[in-house]
């Protein structure tokens, strides 16, 4: 069967959504139709992301829904798997809202090859963005405060270029007060995340292991290449993209709008889990996972 691949963002609302389609739609221009599955129990939608509803709407090759969400993130991405597989895609390319990607034609669509597209799913790098902070070495900021800056500039992805293959590689932006570092790979390779903030998942797998679960409280980055392992299904291969920027979840923290219960404590997400099987967390999968 020919693979049918379909792009959808995960959004909690706001304008950052605006800006993560129209890079994606002048990166990726042959990718549409795009579409957004909007979780309207988020705090952004609450509080301002309703302004957004008809602006998206009104984009020719956007669909929109909102969805009520009750399992922290891992719901809303079921919710746009599911709207995504009942449209007939096999393949979903599943991104986060908080993005902003390069100036770089078909660095997603260079990837979705027959060999990696029968993976457990594509895993893609990013560059992960903080604010310069002398209080804090791994600082976020208000997402307002990211809507003030000029991101997709070509002087800024002229510096940005510079980025080295290596993990927490810094780029310090001339005259920003925010720097970046690189988070993937340095060569297309086996990896025990699925994120955080792109990839490309089988329909097809994705309802065989259970979809993204819902009730341990670990997020879909670490539960789905698990139940993978577990399940002995081919893994997720991270793939050395051009990165693009990822503003760093920065409505998920203490100060604005912290993740609920267990979903916001790693340790009580892996009590949740069951840590009966003490390879989960540690690093060596991609010694173990035969594919």
């Amino acid at each position: 069967m020919t693979a049918k691949v379909g792009v959808i963002f995960a959004s909690s609302g706001g304008y950052k959504i605006i800006r993560a389609l129209r890079t994606f739609a002048r990166m990726e221009p042959d990718l549409g139709p795009y579409h957004v599955a909007i979780d309207v129990t988020s705090r952004t939608w609450r509080d301002s992301g309703y302004t957004i509803f008809d602006e998206l709407n009104s984009e020719e090759e956007v669909e929109v829904r909102c969805f009520a969400n009750t399992a922290h993130i891992n719901g809303i991405l079921n919710h746009a798997m599911e709207w995504m597989g009942s449209k007939g895609y096999t393949h979903v390319a599943l991104f986060h809202d908080d993005v902003v990607f390069p100036p770089m034609p078909n660095a997603v669509s260079y990837w979705l090859t027959p060999e990696l597209l029968g993976k457990g799913a594509i895993t893609f790098c990013h560059l992960e963005c903080f604010k310069v902070s002398k209080e804090e070495q791994w600082a976020r900021r208000h997402p307002a405060e990211w809507d003030q800056i000029d991101l997709e500039s070509n002087d800024l992805w002229l510096q940005l270029r510079m980025f080295k293959r290596e993990n927490a590689y810094r780029i310090e932006p001339k005259n920003e007060d925010w720097f970046c570092h690189y988070e993937g790979c340095d060569k297309v390779r086996k990896w025990n995340r699925l994120g955080p903030t792109g990839q490309v998942v089988p329909v097809e797998l994705w309802n065989q292991v259970g979809k993204f679960s819902e009730t341990n409280c670990v997020h879909y980055d670490q539960d789905y290449p698990i139940k993978l392992f577990r399940m002995g299904l081919p893994p997720n291969y991270a793939v050395p993209n051009f990165p693009w920027l990822h503003l760093h979840n920065q409505t998920m923290n203490p100060w604005f709008d912290p993740a609920p219960g267990m979903w916001g404590t790693r340790e009580a997400m892996i009590a949740a889990y069951g840590a009966d099987w003490p390879g989960i967390w540690k690093d060596d999968w991609e010694e173990k996972w035969k594919d």
